[in-house]
């Protein structure tokens, strides 16, 4: 964020200098709470992560804030087409894109054909691994079951596939060699699929929605998190029985890049009004409100994170982009 800001910082510094050292304990500093309300914010640099952008009312691009190309989009319906960007697939994007009873998982990159790499049901899952290497998705079968699939992001071809009872209702996380991290909710578990041995083992009877092999994080319900007496435990996948956190008014959003921190929306049972970012063992580090609604969107580094913020005005929402308590519009979002 831009050098403007120093001489609060710095006055920020001197005055904290000045206070006696019981004002400065840990245990008696307060987390602060900051108003993410877009419009009042002044505007600052684009983000630096890839985003959706409308230059105009029938199209939409990928921006890349990296090499700066924006990469056209095409619709699969019309122009009431929506579109959620999944990540990064090599020099291209994949995208999730769904109009009435068209729903598709495409792949979008500069002077190439967009290719389709799977039609969906519009229950079915899918996101990309950590590493952006394999599309994972569940795939609902006529025979009353449900299917998870890793497929390569580039191509859209099946590198593994196992079927899960319809009841399970698998949810498929992460990817580390041939082991997929697979949460699962009739009775609430967390299973490792080793599509190269053929096994599935449970590792915690709670079920897991977000988590990374490469930081050993996992965020797991401890029941459907619609239900009003759920709650959300953040461990390490290779200890799952020891908690960092709990809580039973948030869930996980994601991790930050390096594990060590986390974002929080509200769990559904509760509305989605604030956001709160956590040390990886859950000391509240900051809390963004807005009553217009604010859910996390993405980490642009290890401590500074986009949100998705709606103003006043019923207008569209913007990205907000926020380093601890320093906040400026990043973009007008996508909508």
């Amino acid at each position: 964020m831009r050098g403007i800001r120093i001489p609060a910082l710095a006055t920020a510094i001197l005055a904290a200098l000045m206070l006696p050292a019981t004002f400065l304990s840990p245990a008696s500093a307060a987390a602060p709470t900051v108003d993410v309300r877009p419009l009042p914010l002044p505007v600052g640099e684009s983000p630096t992560v890839p985003y959706l952008d409308r230059p105009s009312d029938t199209s939409v691009v990928v921006v890349d804030p990296t090499t700066g190309t924006k990469t056209p989009v095409t619709p699969v319906g019309d122009d009431l087409d929506s579109y959620e960007l999944l990540g990064r697939s090599g020099s291209g994007f994949v995208l999730r894109i769904r109009n009435r009873n068209i729903d598709r998982i495409v792949r979008a990159q500069l002077g190439v054909p967009q290719k389709s790499l799977k039609d969906m049901y519009y229950a079915d899952l899918a996101r990309l691994s950590a590493d952006n290497r394999y599309l994972l998705n569940t795939a609902t079968l006529s025979t009353g079951g449900i299917q998870v699939q890793v497929r390569n992001t580039t191509t859209g071809a099946v590198v593994a596939r196992r079927t899960f009872k319809a009841s399970t209702k698998p949810d498929p996380i992460d990817v580390s060699g041939t082991r997929v991290l697979v949460g699962g909710y009739s009775t609430p578990r967390t299973m490792i699929w080793d599509w190269k041995a053929g096994t599935v083992k449970t590792i915690a009877s709670r079920a897991a929605y977000a988590g990374s092999f490469a930081t050993n994080r996992l965020a797991t319900y401890t029941k459907n998190p619609s239900a009003s007496d759920a709650c959300s435990v953040v461990s390490t996948i290779t200890a799952p029985g020891t908690t960092l956190w709990r809580g039973c008014l948030e869930a996980v959003a994601s991790f930050s890049p390096d594990g060590a921190r986390f974002a929080t929306d509200a769990i559904a049972h509760e509305s989605a009004v604030v956001v709160r970012r956590r040390s990886i063992r859950g000391t509240l580090l900051t809390t963004y409100r807005n009553p217009n609604k604010v859910w996390m969107h993405a980490w642009e580094t290890n401590t500074r994170i986009l949100l998705r913020s709606y103003p006043a005005d019923g207008g569209g929402p913007w990205l907000v982009r926020c380093e601890t308590t320093d906040c400026e519009r990043a973009w007008r979002a996508y909508s």
